[in-house]
């Protein structure tokens, strides 16, 4: 199978994850904003993404190009600092997905990497509200703990299904 790996990256998580996946499997690496992803070669698009204040980035572009994903199979891996194992997490994905492809896209929330240190002015204020406005005790303790569960083996489920 032929394909393409498209992703975009806020602090590294994603990128990491889109390059360890076009050398498993051969795909070619396109940041999202390149104009020139070869669509009309690729049986299979890669498309991977940080989730932010709970939707997958990319949400909107998906929904402008996926009539370039018609007739294609098409894997979407998310990272973020919340557990990928959360229900919550896959249904973050799945309402920032375009109606139609919600069960066409194979989803796959990945471990991300958080240090509230090295985040953007805005994103401390999201995580800052998170944590003591609406009181989420997880999100505190991650902003004192930072977190890094990127690891190559996290893509297994995502290349055995590439193979």
């Amino acid at each position: 199978m032929n394909g393409v790996v498209i992703y975009q990256s806020t602090y590294g998580s994603t990128k990491q994850y889109a390059d360890w996946i076009a050398q498993e499997t051969g795909f070619p690496l396109y940041e999202s904003r390149d104009p020139n992803i070869p669509w009309a070669d690729a049986e299979a698009v890669v498309i991977g993404c940080p989730i932010v204040a709970n939707r997958p980035t990319l949400s909107g572009w998906i929904a402008r190009n996926q009539g370039k994903m018609a007739g294609k199979s098409v894997y979407l891996f998310t990272t973020s600092g919340a557990d990928p194992k959360d229900a919550q997490v896959e249904a973050w994905i799945r309402s920032g997905l375009p109606e139609n492809m919600r069960e066409t896209i194979r989803c796959f929330p990945l471990a991300g990497r958080f240090k509230y240190a090295d985040l953007s002015g805005a994103h401390k204020a999201m995580i800052w509200i998170a944590a003591y406005v609406l009181r989420k005790e997880d999100v505190r303790n991650q902003m004192l703990n930072p977190v890094d569960g990127v690891k190559k083996e996290n893509l297994a489920g995502l290349l055995e299904q590439l193979r």
